[in-house]
């Protein structure tokens, strides 16, 4: 009865609500992830890393530019040459132009730019690119880890709201129940009218918590559709429930191993400090010579290697190697090299950083998780007892063999053992789900 009706039955749920549909936490997962702006911003991170590592790879390679223009030229008065008097027994002076003047002027460039050698500085450049790529890639992954957790944890704490809820629900019936049983009695002569009026108060009690019980309730809901990332008034009826059949846990010492090995934080510092390795070497790069081999292919009107210039397209080409090495830049290789070697001792000390941080996450997660499960037993066990409890004090108050007080008593641990039970069982999902995250297992 009391899983058929788990679900979110919201009393005076004044806004406009969608059906119910079916939730497991399988389901709740695939959702968010699906719907996760924040996890969608990090995959993106990873697509913008994997294509600047294409751009960084590509200038290793021949660049092959292809250049056009059109100029128009002011005119301008002819070269002409002139031939003094008898100097070729000419009898008056000769003057003739050695060249046509052209005002249209068309270019069409080919050129081919190939890097020999660079000082190792684009093939560090390149690695570090790829190894800061890999990187965001666990980055993602680990956005993607703690999202779960975020989601289990909340679709968890609905699972214990609902549980609240109906537990206050029982109560308010106990109380009200024993507050007619009371009166009964009083009109008997078996109690007195203060005892029933302290009957009363404790309804009232029971439907203040009820009332707290349902806001909490309507809270964990809201909370839920939030990281999943669904309208606000969505409601779902929870089908999964808490497992407590398998508790085994590896030593803590196993726990750290496996998380120092798959922990995708971990990773992602390690690959950005080859990077920065990477990032070191290639700055150094720019104390050693540049050289390139160039290569232009001209296609012209007029082409001016030609003489003398005629108005028609011509071929030319010209091929080349350039040769450059820095003599003096005042400092700024030195400052280069000096910031990417800052850049490495960050990476190593983060790294550190991260290693203690995963340490104290498995240690307090393992801890977590074995306090849930040692308290599954004990809340269990309570839960039995003040069942007892509550039925026998029952069947003796309508007898009068216990006090009104006795009854409440009763009613009360009964209502807190079962409250302390259903946390103990979240309390351990939520446990379990920290701890496969913590020793990156998620």
């Amino acid at each position: 009865m009391k899983r058929a009706i788990i679900g979110i039955v919201l009393i005076g749920w004044a806004m406009t609500s969608s059906a119910q549909t079916t939730l497991s936490l399988q389901d709740a997962i695939q959702i968010g992830l699906e719907n996760s702006k924040s996890l969608k911003i990090s995959q993106l991170n990873v697509s913008i890393a994997q294509e600047k590592s294409n751009e960084v790879n590509a200038n290793r390679w021949a660049n092959l530019t292809l250049k056009g223009g059109y100029t128009r030229l002011s005119t301008v008065p002819p070269f002409n040459v002139t031939i003094p008097v008898g100097e070729f027994g000419n009898p008056t002076p000769l003057s003739f132009s050695l060249y046509q003047n052209l005002y249209d002027y068309y270019n069409l460039q080919l050129q081919l730019q190939q890097p020999i050698f660079t000082g190792f500085t684009l093939l560090n450049s390149s690695k570090a690119a790829e190894k800061t790529a890999e990187a965001v890639t666990y980055d993602s992954k680990a956005d993607r880890s703690n999202l779960e957790v975020q989601i289990a944890t909340s679709y968890w704490n609905l699972y214990q709201a609902m549980e609240a809820a109906q537990f206050m629900q029982e109560n308010l019936d106990r109380t009200q129940l024993h507050y007619k049983q009371a009166q009964d009695m009083l009109n008997q002569g078996m109690l007195t009218q203060s005892d029933v009026l302290s009957v009363k108060v404790q309804v009232s009690n029971a439907q203040l918590m009820l009332l707290d019980a349902q806001n909490n309730l309507r809270l964990a809901a809201v909370a839920l559709n939030n990281v999943l990332g669904v309208p606000l008034n969505k409601e779902y009826t929870i089908t999964s429930v808490p497992q407590t059949g398998d508790t085994t846990m590896q030593d803590i010492g196993a726990l750290l191993h496996t998380a120092l090995e798959n922990r995708n934080e971990l990773q992602s510092l390690k690959l950005k400090g080859q990077a920065a390795d990477a990032a070191v070497a290639a700055a150094w790069g720019a104390y050693l010579p540049q050289v390139a081999v160039v290569g232009d292919l001209y296609y012209q009107r007029p082409n001016q290697r030609i003489q003398p210039p005629t108005d028609a397209f011509k071929n030319t080409w010209d091929a080349g190697v350039m040769i450059s090495l820095p003599i003096w830049n005042w400092g700024q290789t030195e400052a280069k090299v000096d910031q990417a070697r800052a850049q490495r001792e960050q990476a190593d000390l983060a790294l550190k950083q991260t290693a203690d941080a995963v340490y104290l996450d498995v240690t307090q997660s393992y801890l977590n998780f074995k306090q849930a499960k040692d308290k599954i037993a004990v809340a269990q066990t309570a839960v039995n007892d003040a069942e007892e409890s509550y039925r026998i004090s029952d069947q003796k108050f309508k007898v009068g063999l216990v006090t009104n007080t006795d009854l409440m008593d009763a009613e009360i641990a009964l209502l807190q053992t079962k409250l302390n039970y259903t946390q103990a069982l979240t309390g351990l999902e939520i446990a379990r789900i920290s701890l496969e995250k913590a020793t990156g297992q998620l």
